[in-house]
């Protein structure tokens, strides 16, 4: 605490400008200020030429690549798959707070994207669809919001060209326990 904020809470911070104000964003507000000002303070301090941060946090990944892009931080930020337990579930510590009945119900999250994943060959509409299906089958899980965006969460296309790469995010509570998953689609071309 004594290396990263030496004067108390800093009076200059990072804002992640609008892509901070939506998905995750949207629930916990002003958190990815917070994030990006003590990265910001992280690559000064240790000045490296990579960071690797995980997608399963795709917006953060999203926004620290963005911030070091836009403010010439010189540092490549590497994205790290998502690490997965042998049901599909993403690791996460926030899965210690589902019952077994609740762990069994979260899996269908990524069993959702698993099926995006199979029908984007066919489109967006169509992974979003097949998603949807997977998701109505499970009892337990509210969901926040299931979009597909461009690698950099911004809109896709209307009608993106075949092989278009994109990202399917997914949020949901399931209990009480809201949980995120992601994965990557390329639209329209077979894997």
């Amino acid at each position: 605490v004594d290396e990263v904020y030496p004067g108390g809470d800093p009076q200059v911070t990072v804002a992640p400008g609008p892509l901070g104000d939506v998905l995750e964003g949207k629930t916990r507000p002003g958190h990815f200020g917070g994030v990006l000002t003590v990265v910001a303070k992280l690559f000064g301090l240790v000045k490296p030429d990579v960071a690797v941060f995980g997608q399963k946090d795709y917006q953060q990944l999203a926004l620290i690549r963005r911030m070091s892009a836009d403010l010439c931080l010189g540092v490549d930020v590497v994205g790290a798959p998502t690490q997965r337990e042998a049901d599909g579930l993403a690791l996460s510590s926030r899965n210690r707070y589902l019952s077994p009945e609740q762990r069994e119900e979260a899996t269908t999250l990524s069993r959702a994207l698993y099926a995006a994943q199979h029908e984007a060959t066919h489109g967006v509409e169509a992974a979003l669809h097949a998603a949807r299906a997977e998701l109505r089958r499970a009892k337990g899980v509210d969901l926040d919001y299931l979009v597909v965006t461009d690698p950099a969460l911004a809109e896709l296309p209307a009608h993106p060209e075949p092989g278009t790469e994109a990202r399917i995010l997914v949020a949901a509570r399931v209990g009480t326990t809201r949980l995120i998953d992601n994965m990557s689609l390329t639209i329209g071309a077979s894997r």
